[in-house]
């Protein structure tokens, strides 16, 4: 969508004669470029909002990941101290 209204404001521009702010179709392509814009930042804005959200909410699981990978670790290795303990 955003590549379809670059070409058809290049194609505006490149069509145009004369002064570019009596164009009315240049001036409306232009405006509508402009909200979708807008619209884009505003959804970037929440991305990168959600983002930081998901890195901070993963960041608190990283002490259990480190004690259940320990542990994984651990319950492994007891098959080398006695053969009883494989699993």
């Amino acid at each position: 969508q955003l590549k379809e209204i670059e070409d058809t404001i290049l194609k505006v521009l490149s069509d145009s004669e004369g002064n570019i702010l009596d164009d009315q179709k240049a001036i409306d392509v232009l405006s509508a470029s402009k909200i979708l814009s807008d619209e884009i930042a505003q959804k970037q804005k929440v991305a990168e909002a959600t983002t930081e959200r998901l890195d901070k909410t993963r960041e608190g699981y990283q002490p259990s990941a480190v004690r259940a990978s320990i542990l994984f670790f651990c319950i492994s290795d007891m098959a080398n101290v006695d053969p009883m303990y494989q699993w």
